[in-house]
């Protein structure tokens, strides 16, 4: 089942939206990554692990710079 619903964006989101196929399940897929990574952060935190927004970040931060110092590897 679905439901139509009128929602306000941003118009740099609103701009966006334009340029896909499907604005319904390019939303749709958006909101249930963001439940995912909330159910994630709930289960982690019910074991007592608190993940932030900064320590995230941080994360990202290490993960890039291992894939760009394994990309450079095999580049030389």
């Amino acid at each position: 089942m679905t439901r139509k619903l009128s929602i306000s964006l941003p118009d740099d989101v609103a701009e966006h939206l334009d340029q896909v196929d499907n604005a319904s399940a390019y939303i749709t897929e958006a909101i249930r990554m963001r439940r995912k990574r909330e159910h994630t952060r709930e289960m982690l935190a019910g074991h007592g692990i608190q993940v932030t927004d900064e320590g995230v970040a941080a994360a990202g931060e290490r993960l890039r710079a291992v894939e760009e110092r394994r990309r450079q590897r095999r580049v030389a």
